[in-house]
């Protein structure tokens, strides 16, 4: 060691004497004969010569400063495996074979809301879900999310449950089985899963969460969570696609009155007309003929019946080569397949047929009816041909629980007075209480032959493809006055007369059936609206025959007008729809009209139009009077303010002077509209003065130039300009027998009664508009915010027919389109939309009720908060939230 110290201390030396004096002394190294423990003389000199340059060698200093990192050396053998670790928290379903549901995962202990794996049916894939654990026990499986992702866009690219564009088929996504949209992206995007349509459900849960929030947050951020317990699903199927896809179609329905009907207020003013013909001296009850009802005209009444040689109805079965006329009281039993009854000289007439075929061997079975109306083709000396009856033909289909109907209805009407017809043709069927058995469900119920006619009737209707256990039936129906039986009525009254059935099994027969619709007569035809009492007469026990001779009497007078009055009606400058009277008239959606021919006279148009798309709106009165050297014609204005309505009218008069003899009854046309800023929230434009102004206003030529010096032929031509919104356009007709103009004062106080009974409705509520028996309802109980919280949200002017505290699951509008769920509410109003979601590709007619959330935007002028709704419009709060929808299965869940 010590020849090592010395080496190191001699190299230190050197280099700080070569700094010291930069000279050069010899380095011990190259000494050959310095080995350790040698004293030769060079080390002795050496020795010597440092001694004199440092002194003597001092005691050990202390350590110096650790030096840096040095670089990373080479890896080491790895050692050996340590001991196992301790057990981590309780994580997701780990079993080899995922568990069916989130109700499944619940009862085997999983109590944590968030992601799962789950296997639904045995034939379908493993697939990712989300599970609540918490709500009423838990396990309720996440299956469907609606997102809207553009609130102005309808059916949009991103609207999956609206754009059916990649199925050509009649499907849609509430009722097929396609799946799109990611789970964890739900609030997002649309979502929709495979447990949607194979996980066997009873109940329904629904969340309501703001966009965009990660799903660690979804259950947080809910601010309403509200659910079913009351198993209803199991009604439907056990899925909400079985729901959609067999009970309640997402399919176009049959129309009933227009959404915004003015009929409700036309009959309330029917009832007041009393005080507004005493208000007139001489009121003339003027008269209005078959004509009339056909191209808008008033004249004369007449009578005549409703059928001129009988009614007849028979059946067969494909074997028999003859038909079986049906006795009208008795039932029929020819045949070891089937059984026909009726309830003969009740209302209204109905015959069913009970389709056993046990065995399926007979494979098809018919039922037809014929007859020959009251109208005939030609009047010698009078006409060619006759102008007055009209035939129309509709079919549709009625779900009721487990029960089906479809119908095929056939009417009659405008037959000079004489009262209308309406057949209905229907089958009934029901796979599971009845075993019903049908092939081709679609098309095994056809017509063979259905009338094209107004005279001579023949419809004969088959069910095809061997069908065992079903009710092959047929019902009449009339209405006095020849108005055609309106579509809805009929088919609220089909709907009720299968609830009644599907309370008796086949098993105990048809009579049964047939005795209870006796015994129900008087509440279904209490549905039809001017329901004839039709007789029967002495025939009908020997052939069948019957609904003849059925006289309403009608007298030819003296006419006020000569050649009649037509109404016209038109948005913007479209063609003019003449206005049939006693009809509405749906074929604009801005706008519907309709009449009623009472006394007076009245054609009112309710002018929804939405956005103010059509800057004005017509009514034109075309007429040839009686007057000509003798008469006279006179006009004025008034205005009249009832609270917070206004009224405008105008008032033509047409009359008599200084004539001997017969006069004629005079002519008072009036011209009027209603608003009211604050209630109905109407839009009259920025001059409130001048929006209602005529621009045709008394005499024509026979060709209908204008040319205001004669009376004999008039137009009278008034407009509402200025974008006008929820106003009621109307028109009335007065007229005294002397001849002599109602006074203004008498007009004034005939209206101020219209208005004050117009007042009383509100053309925002709905009245008549409920489709409720063609949905599925059921209420539901809370667990994050409360019935009142949904109310508060629901747009006010849809307070009035909205109630909360429900799930109503495939709305219908008044046009037949329908709405896949209205999230927390139930609604009779007429627009579905604004509180409903889930709209059907309606591109091609009706683009505002295409999409996700289709009228939660409103419409313009609507001003919604980010908390508060207002007009048609949700809150902000509401359109930029997701609902997530969640079912849970048969078993119950218990908390643990």
């Amino acid at each position: 060691m010590c020849c090592n110290k010395f080496l190191i201390y001699l190299i230190w030396t050197n280099a700080v004497l070569s700094l010291l004096f930069s000279s050069t002394v010899a380095d011990p190294l190259d000494c050959p004969s310095c080995d350790c423990g040698e004293t030769g003389k060079e080390a002795t000199t050496l020795s010597s010569f440092v001694t004199q340059l440092s002194g003597e060698e001092g005691d050990q200093g202390l350590s110096g400063m650790p030096g840096g990192k040095g670089a990373r050396g080479p890896i080491g053998i790895r050692g050996s495996q340590g001991p196992p670790g301790s057990n981590g928290p309780q994580g997701h379903s780990t079993a080899s074979a995922p568990m069916t549901s989130c109700s499944a995962l619940r009862r085997s202990g999983f109590h944590q809301n968030g992601m799962y794996k789950i296997k639904p049916s045995t034939f379908s894939s493993e697939i990712e879900v989300y599970c609540d654990m918490e709500v009423d026990g838990g396990g309720w499986t996440l299956v469907a999310g609606v997102h809207e992702n553009n609130i102005g866009g309808k059916c949009t690219l991103g609207d999956n449950w609206s754009d059916n564009s990649f199925d050509q088929s009649d499907s849609n996504s509430w009722s097929n089985t396609r799946t799109f949209g990611n789970v964890d992206s739900v609030t997002s995007g649309d979502y929709k899963n495979s447990a949607y349509f194979n996980l066997p459900a009873n109940d329904v849960m629904v969340w309501h969460v703001p966009n965009d929030n990660l799903l660690s947050e979804w259950s947080n951020q809910a601010f309403l969570k509200y659910y079913t317990n009351n198993s209803f699903l199991t009604q439907y199927g056990g899925s909400l696609q079985d729901l959609y896809a067999n009970n309640f179609p997402m399919k176009r329905q049959e129309k009933t009155s227009s959404g915004l009907s003015v009929e409700p207020i036309l009959e309330m003013l029917n009832k007041s007309f009393t005080a507004v013909r005493e208000t007139i001296p001489n009121f003339h009850q003027y008269k209005y003929d078959g004509l009339g009802r056909r191209f808008g005209v008033m004249h004369i009444a007449s009578g005549g019946k409703m059928y001129s040689s009988g009614n007849y109805v028979s059946v067969r079965s494909g074997s028999e080569s003859s038909w079986n006329p049906v006795i009208y009281g008795e039932i029929l039993a020819v045949h070891d397949t089937y059984t026909v009854s009726n309830n003969a000289k009740k209302h209204p007439f109905t015959t069913l047929m009970y389709i056993e075929n046990s065995d399926g061997a007979e494979a098809t079975y018919d039922l037809k009816v014929e007859g020959r109306s009251g109208i005939w083709y030609g009047r010698p000396g009078i006409l060619p041909f006759d102008p007055y009856g009209k035939h129309h033909s509709y079919h549709g289909d009625i779900s009721f629980k487990n029960y089906k109907m479809k119908y095929r209805v056939f009417n009659i009407y405008r037959g000079k007075g004489d009262p209308s017809i309406c057949e209905v043709h229907y089958v009934i069927y029901n796979v599971k209480e009845w075993n019903s058995k049908i092939s081709d469900e679609e098309n095994f119920y056809q017509p063979v032959e259905w009338t094209a006619g107004v005279r001579q009737i023949k419809n004969h209707m088959r069910v095809s493809g061997n069908p065992r256990n079903i009710l092959l039936g047929y019902t009449l129906f009339s209405r006095t006055g020849s108005n055609m039986v309106k579509i809805f009525e009929v088919k609220k009254t089909m709907r009720y007369m299968l609830q009644l059935i599907s309370k008796y099994s086949l098993n105990e027969g048809i009579e049964p059936i047939t005795n209870m619709l006796y015994d129900s007569s008087a509440d279904i035809c209490n549905m039809i609206t001017e329901f004839n009492y039709y007789p029967y007469d002495g025939r009908e026990t020997r052939f069948g025959t019957g609904m003849t001779n059925i006289d309403n009497g009608g007298n030819f007078m003296y006419s006020m007008y000569k050649g009649g009055s037509k109404v016209h009606t038109r948005a913007g400058d479209g063609n003019y729809h003449v206005v049939v009277y006693g009809e509405t008239y749906t074929g604009n959606p801005a706008y519907d009209v309709s009449s009623i021919m009472s006394h007076p006279f009245v054609t009112l148009m309710h002018i929804e139009n939405p956005g103010g798309i059509e800057p004005t709106f017509d009514i034109k009165v075309v007429s040839t009077t009686h007057a000509y050297d003798s008469g006279a014609a006179s006009s004025y204005d008034g205005d009249l303010i009832l609270g917070d309505f206004g009224m405008k009218y105008k008032t033509y008069n047409v009359y008599e002077t200084g004539r001997l003899g017969n006069v004629h009854a005079s002519i008072s046309e009036v011209y009027f509209v209603v608003y009211n800023l604050k209630l109905w929230k109407s839009v009259i434009g920025a001059d409130e003065q001048d929006f209602f102004k005529p621009i045709q206003w008394g005499g024509t030529d026979r060709n209908g130039a204008y040319f205001r010096s004669t009376l004999k032929y008039f137009t009278n031509s008034m407009r509402l300009s200025g974008n006008p919104r929820n106003v009621i356009f109307g028109y009335s007709l007065f007229s005294r027998t002397d001849s002599h103009p109602p006074l203004a004062g008498q007009v004034e106080a005939a209206m101020t009664i219209m208005l004050e009974t117009i007042s009383k409705f509100d053309p925002t509520n709905g009245l008549g508009c409920s489709r409720l028996e063609e949905s599925a309802v059921t209420p539901v109980q809370f667990h994050t915010g409360s019935s009142q919280d949904v109310a508060n949200s629901i747009p006010p002017t849809q307070r009035l027919d909205t109630t909360a505290g429900y799930l109503q699951l495939r709305a219908v509008s008044p046009e037949g389109l329908p709405f896949a769920m209205c999230p927390g509410v139930k609604t009779e109003g007429c627009s579905p939309s604004t509180v409903c979601i889930g709209g059907i590709n309606s591109l091609k007619d009706n683009a505002e009720a295409c999409g996700d959330f289709t009228g939660y935007a409103g419409v313009p002028g609507d001003k919604p908060t980010e908390t508060e709704p207002d007009g048609k419009a949700h809150s902000l709060k509401d359109v930029d939230s997701s609902i997530l929808i969640f079912t849970r299965d048969r078993h119950s869940t218990t908390t643990s």
